[in-house]
């Protein structure tokens, strides 16, 4: 994102009424981490992202791995933290899957696999096949969980894996209808965050 557009979100940001929380949406690129540091990778963070000179410190509401990019919520709202990992809010995710995969495979992700690592099964979930080619398999996969990399665990259990990972919406927000490129946020207030997640935000004056 360039610096110009950092400084009219931040701009934008003080220009607001005395709301507290704030709460981002981000469409998170190809290889960015969503940990504040991780002295063992190279990687850029989500954070860096944000409009400079916030002096809250944000969180992001679960996490998405470095390979997958898509929809990511960010705040300094620890409520809002609590309530969208607590498999309250429904996650879409657009898939490409190593294969043709046929339809034992999609109806045993449907009803739900070992994640092994300590991680329990899966839940029930709905699949649906995109787009099925010699090599690949296109596939939506509706989650509730937010397991760690649950998607890749739950394809290579069925003897499968991630070509390409995309969350494209959640709940109420859809990656195609916002106009967001790669790298790009906006500022979400209370109102939409009820109205797309059913998240009532608890509002202070700043």
């Amino acid at each position: 994102m360039s610096t110009l557009i950092k400084i009219f979100l931040l701009l934008l940001i003080i220009d607001l009424p005395s709301i507290s929380p704030l709460t981002f949406l981000l469409n998170k690129p190809l290889s960015y981490l969503c940990t504040h540091h991780d002295p063992l990778s190279p990687l850029p963070t989500v954070y860096s992202l944000l409009p400079p000179d916030l002096p809250q410190k944000f969180h992001t509401v679960g996490r998405l791995d470095a390979k997958t990019t898509g929809l990511l919520l960010i705040t300094d709202d620890v409520g809002l933290v609590t309530y969208g990992t607590s498999g309250a809010v429904e996650k879409i995710y657009r898939a490409t899957a190593m294969g043709a995969l046929n339809a034992t495979q999609f109806d045993t992700l449907r009803e739900g696999v070992d994640l092994k690592g300590g991680l329990g099964n899966s839940d029930p979930c709905d699949v649906k096949m995109i787009k099925s080619e010699r090599h690949n398999t296109v596939l939506e996969i509706t989650l509730m969980q937010g397991k760690n990399r649950q998607i890749r665990r739950m394809l290579h259990e069925i003897g499968s894996g991630v070509l390409k990972l995309e969350r494209t919406e959640i709940g109420g927000f859809r990656i195609d209808d916002l106009d967001l490129g790669e790298g790009d946020i906006k500022a979400v207030d209370e109102v939409e965050l009820d109205l797309m997640i059913g998240y009532k935000a608890n509002v202070k004056t700043r």
